[in-house]
């Protein structure tokens, strides 16, 4: 009699653990999804068919830093003010070349109600200057109103290594792409 209560109690914290934790790491995927954060791409051309944007810019040595609140988890984020040098992709319609001017948004830490600190990926980091690709989302930013230019993923942040090379510096997912490789390229 014994055993079966134990082995009752058992199953019924077992299913009330899987229940719970399935509650738990549902919010959690639901967090990351902040504008594509971690989002993967195996190929060039996945990445271009989910961008509003693909541009070579340079990130300047100065940039904003601020704080955004929402419902139950406040971001850090990078503004970067940046001229475009070339423009691979535009479906934004606002007809970009070089030397237009857009703002990059970057999420650069996360931290929910309970946190103390930031947590952040190694794509999160604020980006060093420098040349880049980015594949940048059109989107209106939920506390300003105003457009900005964001990473369509943390995963896939690419710099300019010697003339023809942009290797990613966030993860090892799609390591280079070659200028060739670009419409337009060189």
């Amino acid at each position: 009699m014994k055993r079966r209560i134990t082995s009752l109690l058992i199953i019924i914290l077992l299913i009330v653990l899987g229940v719970l934790g399935y509650e738990y790491f549902d919010k959690a995927e639901a967090g990351g999804s902040v504008w594509g954060l971690g989002k993967s791409f195996e190929s060039l051309e996945e990445i271009k068919a989910d961008s509003d944007l693909i541009v070579r810019v340079h990130i300047p040595l100065y940039y904003d830093i601020r704080e955004i609140g929402e419902e139950e988890m406040t971001t850090k984020q990078a503004f970067y003010e940046v001229a475009i040098d070339e423009v691979f992709l535009d479906r934004t319609g606002h007809g970009f070349d070089e030397d237009s001017e857009i703002v990059v948004n970057q999420v650069i830490g996360m931290k929910n109600s309970e946190a103390e600190g930031y947590s952040a990926e190694k794509g999160m980091r604020p980006l060093k200057t420098g040349d880049y690709l980015l594949f940048l989302k059109k989107v209106t930013h939920p506390t300003d109103g105003n457009t900005y230019y964001v990473s369509n993923s943390s995963r896939h942040i690419y710099k300019l290594r010697g003339k023809n090379t942009f290797k990613n510096i966030a993860s090892d997912e799609l390591m280079e792409i070659e200028y060739s490789e670009l419409d337009g390229g060189r």
